[in-house]
């Protein structure tokens, strides 16, 4: 049986601005009974913090980052900007990362007004753009992770290939303007 070092961002309890992390373990217990693998979960609520020194902070979140086989982002409403930054460190570490997007949640949903375009199935551009896989459902992440093997990490060249993208883009035709305010 494969084991697995897991890092699980987000937020998933329906407690969860109790900053509980039990909901993880429980994650990926159904994860583990759904793949045949086995985790060893690098988990950054279950570590002592002391938040007096955010450098040590965000430095523990990027060891153990650094020391995984992969980062399943839970993508709740409520996702937060640690989580988002957390997609990036592994991107810096070239790890894959798989995103749990429920459709009809922001990060995904079957239609959503952008700067007064209705948009049809929507999908947030930095979820899709910074993550290697970007499933629905539980099932689709743990067929994801069986298939682990077969993910090509993005890595933060995703940046520079967007920016030349958008300059060849933005050179044929205008696509923002700026302006000056006071």
């Amino acid at each position: 049986m494969k084991t697995l070092k897991i890092y699980v961002a987000g937020k998933m309890s329906k407690h969860s601005h109790f900053d509980s992390h039990y909901w993880r373990d429980d994650f990926l217990q159904q994860l583990a009974k759904l793949t045949g693998l086995r985790f060893i979960s690098f988990d950054p609520t279950s570590t002592t913090k002391d938040y007096t020194f955010p450098e040590l902070v965000f430095g523990s979140d990027v060891h153990m980052i650094s020391q995984i086989d992969v980062l399943v982002a839970y993508l709740s409403d409520d996702f937060s900007v640690g989580g988002s930054q957390e997609i990036l460190i592994a991107k810096y570490y070239k790890k894959p990362v798989i995103a749990l997007a429920p459709f009809g949640g922001i990060f995904h949903t079957k239609n959503k007004e952008v700067t007064g375009q209705i948009i049809e199935d929507f999908k947030h551009p930095f979820v899709y753009s910074t993550c290697d896989v970007v499933c629905e459902t539980v099932g689709e992440v743990a067929e994801a992770l069986k298939n682990l093997d077969k993910i090509k990490p993005k890595t933060l060249k995703l940046i520079d290939d967007a920016h030349a993208k958008f300059n060849k883009k933005h050179l044929k035709t205008k696509m923002y303007q700026e302006h000056r305010i006071g």
